[in-house]
């Protein structure tokens, strides 16, 4: 029970972590969600709001850990269990649901904040484009995303197959939070073969999230667009990576996983444990070294030949088309994928029906996901 206790720890404690510094490596030029003109965007107002959310997140997330370790002392091991699983689900809940509601809170601060500041900007900024954008950009190609996945599953898939003998006439199906199996299955090259099933389906799902990454619309600072253009290049190619070894690792601790059920014996349950906190090293590390580096479109990483207020970038999107700072809905704009303007990474363009198709896309994989775990159990 301990283990499961730190480990809940440690992943309540990175989820804090992530959600609390994302206005840290967002746009500078739109903390929140809101946009605010060049000359405004290092005000000791904005960066307050910024170390608030970063310092309350945090706490939070510890301060929700902490009451796992609770569940060691329950001598009741059923009890202890469902104190855990229950308290694990509603600690989540709740983290998410403070970081939304201050993320909202700080959104309309800076609204009325900014709605009182002089010299407000009477000129639509200009937007760069360029339309070569695509053409040029230097990124992991979608092929490679693709044989990488295919060459992890084969070689699951061929080492089942090969070894098929020697599993158990039992698969352990779930274990509990001492990493001991409670539940077991009749052993049939389908249920053998579940977790590689889950893998062939999750592949769709990562090549589309990277895509949506990639081709997502360009944005350019008018001030200087060819810096910018690098810059931004430069963070696509950068998160294109990312995102490369973060699919191979999930599609690896899957992999793991599932040699770990069907070849119970030769493995400890705590090397399940060390996996697990091996795959959110490689994860977080990888993110973080991203945002740290580079931020959203490159906007922190500073080139030899770029003037310091060509660090500035001032967002022409309006405000309104920002639903809630975070949800993007324009139906004059013909992209299907646009930049985030509060995190990392892209998202859709909610007034186009390929977003909505999409998003039917990601729940039918969720029910297939759901049905198939169902039927080989």
């Amino acid at each position: 029970m301990w283990t499961f206790s730190i480990m809940m720890f440690v992943i309540l404690l990175i989820t804090g972590i992530s959600v609390g510094v994302t206005p840290l490596f967002s746009r500078q030029s739109t903390p929140f969600g809101v946009s605010i003109p060049a000359e405004h965007q290092k005000n000791s107002f904005i960066e307050s709001r910024k170390k608030r959310f970063a310092i309350i997140n945090i706490v939070l997330g510890v301060g929700l850990s902490l009451p796992l370790f609770i569940a060691p002392f329950i001598e009741n091991q059923e009890q202890s269990e469902m104190f855990a699983g229950i308290y694990v689900t509603a600690a989540i809940l709740i983290l998410m649901i403070a970081s939304f509601t201050l993320q909202l809170k700080y959104r309309k601060e800076l609204l009325v904040w900014k709605e009182k500041q002089p010299n407000q900007e009477l000129v639509k900024p200009k937007i760069a484009i360029d339309t070569k954008y695509h053409e040029t950009l230097s990124s992991v190609s979608v092929s490679t995303l693709l044989w990488g996945q295919l060459l992890i599953i084969a070689m699951t898939v061929g080492t089942t197959l090969l070894y098929y003998k020697h599993i158990p006439e039992q698969i352990p199906l779930n274990w509990d939070v001492n990493f001991e199996p409670n539940h077991f299955v009749e052993k049939s090259y389908l249920t053998a073969l579940g977790l590689p099933m889950l893998q062939v389906m999750m592949m769709p799902v990562m090549i589309f999230a990277y895509y949506s990454f990639i081709k997502s619309r360009q944005k350019l600072s008018s001030k200087n667009p060819r810096l910018s253009k690098i810059k931004s290049q430069l963070f696509r190619r950068a998160w294109g990576r990312c995102v490369l070894l973060i699919t191979l690792a999930t599609q690896l601790l899957i992999t793991f996983i599932h040699f770990y059920s069907i070849f119970t014996l030769p493995f400890a349950p705590e090397w399940l444990m060390v996996m697990t906190f091996v795959y959110l090293a490689i994860v977080m590390g990888a993110t973080f070294y991203v945002m740290l580096k580079y931020g959203q479109s490159g906007e922190r990483l500073k080139l030899a030949d770029e003037d310091e207020t060509e660090a500035f970038y001032t967002d022409a999107e309006e405000d309104t088309n920002w639903k809630l700072g975070m949800f993007y809905y324009n139906k004059e704009d013909p992209a299907v994928f646009v930049e985030r303007r509060f995190g990392i990474g892209s998202t859709f363009n909610m007034a186009r029906w390929q977003s909505w198709l999409a998003f039917g896309f990601i729940i039918l994989f969720a029910i297939a996901t759901l049905v198939w775990s169902v039927f080989i159990s």
